[in-house]
């Protein structure tokens, strides 16, 4: 019976967390490919280039303010 060095266990750990990130991958991609399209108005993109824009101008809106607008 052989004993295993420090390396090779080492070098064995490494290649199952390689076949593990191929794996997440692999998943990820499936999600992406599974999740269905959803179909954006007009409307809707003018308004989240205008959300986009605000954040990156570092506008906010409290959150009970915002609130108040959906009740």
């Amino acid at each position: 019976m052989t004993q295993a060095t420090f390396d090779d266990i080492i070098a064995e750990v490494k290649k199952v967390n390689q076949r593990l990130e191929s794996i997440e991958k692999a998943l990820a991609s499936m999600m992406t490919m599974l999740m269905p399209e959803e179909e954006i108005s007009e409307e809707e993109w003018k308004e989240l280039n205008t959300i986009e824009a605000e954040m990156k101008n570092g506008q906010s809106v409290p959150l009970e303010e915002l609130e108040k607008t959906l009740r």
